[in-house]
C-alpha cells in the first residue's frame, strides 16, 4: 500500500495484510486507542459500537474496523521495553485505507456530535493529501549490533522444562527467547516492513505503531478468519531449514514430515484445534498435512475450515483458540502457569493474535504475532520460540530459535555486528 510510505513520523497507526493478499488495511488518525484491553473488553466495545454505528454509505461494502493485537498473556511476566504496546493495543481509525484484489476504499469515521459534515471534509482532505503526496525518501537499512540475551539462563530453563515434562507435569511448553538489536542511526518501521514483505512474501505482514514503540512482523500462521458463513484456522508446528537446492529442500521437508518429535508436537496442536473448532462449527474439515514454506524455514501445516454455527462470535472462538499448543503448550493451563512463573522476560504482543475485527458485522482475521520484533528509535527486541517436549535437546532448540531470528534480521538490516553469541 503506497500510502504507508508517505506517513513519515506520524504516530499511532496500524498496517495489516493477509498472506493471500485478500485483505490489506492501513488505519491512521485514531478516533480511539484501546490499550491493555482483553478479548472480553474488546467484544463489549464491538457490541456497543454496533448499537450506535450509523452507515452513511450502505451501498458500499466497506465498514469500520478495529486494528491491532492482543497481548500473549495478560497474567504473564511483564517486559517494560514494550511500553504502551505491552498489554494489547488497538486503534479505531478515523481514516481507513483498505484494499482487496478487486477494489480499494477509504472509510472515514467521526462522532455524530457537532458539525459532522465539516469533520468528514477535514478527514477527506487529509486522506486526499496522503494519496497525492510524494513518498518519504527511502532510507538505507542501518548497520546493527546484535546480542543474544541470557542464553545460559534459557538453556537451564529448557532443561528444567524437559524435566517437568518427563515428570508428567505437562506434555509440551513453548519457550521464547530474545535477540537485542541496536543502531547508532535509527530504525524505520516502514522500511523494516517493506523488507519483510520483499523477503517473506507469503506471510501475514503487520505494523502496529504507537507513540514510542512499533511492533513489526511477517508471520506464516493464521489463527482465525471469520466471514458470515465460515471459520478457518490452521495448525503450524515443527520446523526445519530450507534447502539450498530443490533436491535438498525436498529432502529436508521429508525429514521434517518423518521426524517423530516434530510430528508428535504437531499432533498435539491438531488435536486441540479439532476439539475447539468442533464446538463452534458444523462439518469441520481438516485438510491434508503439508509443508508451509517460507524463505528460511518450512513447517508442518494443516488447514481447518467449518461452517459457522449461529450465535457464535468471532472473539468467542479466538478466545478458545489462543494460545494453541504451538504457542503456549499442552495442557494449556499447566503450560501457561509454567510460563508465567518461569519465563525470563515478558512476551508483550509476541505470539498474540494480531489482525482486524469488523465493527459493522462480525467478520475479521487474526494471525499469530510470530517472526516479529518491537522497536524504539534505536533499539529493538526480536523474539523466537520453540516447542519443548520430552525428546527436546537444549542445543537443538537454541539452533532452531537462531533460524527463526533470521527472517526478522533480514527485515532489519543487511549488515550486523555480533556482540555476543
Amino acid at each position: 500500500m503506497k500510502v504507508l510510505t508517505k506517513l513519515g513520523r506520524q504516530n499511532e497507526y496500524v498496517f495489516w495484510r493477509s498472506a493471500d493478499k485478500k485483505h490489506t488495511f492501513l488505519g491512521i488518525s485514531p478516533l480511539l486507542c484501546l490499550e491493555g484491553q482483553n478479548m472480553e473488553e474488546i467484544k463489549n466495545f464491538q457490541d456497543d459500537f454496533c448499537r450506535q454505528y450509523i452507515n452513511l454509505t450502505p451501498n458500499i461494502t466497506s465498514q469500520p474496523v478495529l486494528l491491532g493485537g492482543f497481548a500473549f498473556d495478560y497474567n504473564g511476566k511483564r517486559e517494560q521495553f514494550w511500553q504502551e504496546l505491552e498489554t494489547g493495543y488497538f486503534i479505531l481509525p478515523q481514516i481507513l485505507f483498505s484494499e482487496n484484489k478487486e477494489q480499494s476504499y477509504v472509510t472515514l469515521i467521526t462522532t455524530t456530535d457537532g458539525d459532522v459534515e465539516q469533520r468528514l471534509n477535514i478527514l477527506k482532505n487529509q486522506a486526499n493529501n496522503l494519496i497525492v503526496a510524494d513518498s518519504v525518501a527511502e532510507q538505507q537499512a542501518p548497520t546493527v549490533t546484535i546480542e543474544e540475551l541470557e542464553v545460559p539462563k534459557w538453556i537451564d530453563l529448557v532443561n528444567e522444562s524437559i524435566g517437568a515434562i518427563k515428570d508428567n507435569k505437562m506434555k509440551k511448553v513453548v519457550l521464547d527467547r530474545q535477540l537485542a538489536v541496536s543502531t547508532k542511526a535509527s530504525f524505520n518501521p516502514v522500511l523494516i516492513l517493506q523488507r519483510l514483505a520483499k523477503h517473506q512474501p507469503n506471510t501475514y505482514q503487520f505494523l502496529l505503531k504507537g507513540k514510542t514503540r512499533a511492533f513489526v512482523g511477517a508471520t506464516p500462521e493464521r489463527l482465525l478468519r471469520a466471514d458470515n458463513e465460515t471459520f478457518k484456522t490452521a495448525s503450524v508446528a515443527g520446523s526445519i531449514s530450507r534447502g539450498k537446492t530443490p533436491a535438498e529442500d525436498q529432502y529436508l521437508g521429508q525429514v521434517l514430515l518423518n521426524d517423530h518429535k516434530n510430528e508428535a508436537e504437531h499432533q498435539l496442536v491438531v488435536d486441540r484445534i479439532t476439539a475447539i473448532m468442533g464446538k463452534f462449527t458444523n462439518n469441520l474439515k481438516v485438510g491434508e498435512r503439508q509443508l508451509l514454506k517460507n524463505r528460511d524455514i518450512q513447517h508442518i501445516y494443516h488447514p481447518f475450515s467449518g461452517e459457522r454455527k449461529r450465535g457464535v462470535s468471532m472473539l468467542d472462538v479466538l478466545q478458545e483458540l489462543h494460545p494453541t499448543p504451538a504457542l503456549g503448550g499442552e495442557p494449556r493451563e499447566e503450560a501457561m502457569t509454567w510460563l508465567a512463573k518461569k519465563s525470563i522476560r515478558g512476551r508483550g504482543l509476541y505470539g498474540g493474535p494480531v489482525g482486524w475485527l469488523g465493527l459493522g458485522d462480525d467478520q475479521g482475521e487474526f494471525a499469530v504475532g510470530l517472526r516479529s520484533g518491537v522497536f524504539s528509535a534505536n533499539q529493538g527486541l526480536l523474539y523466537a520460540g520453540c516447542g519443548i517436549v520430552a525428546e527436546s535437546q537444549a542445543e537443538k532448540e537454541k539452533n532452531e530459535t537462531r533460524l527463526k531470528f533470521q527472517p526478522m534480521l533480514r527485515g532489519v538490516c543487511d549488515k550486523w555486528i555480533i556482540k555476543k553469541l
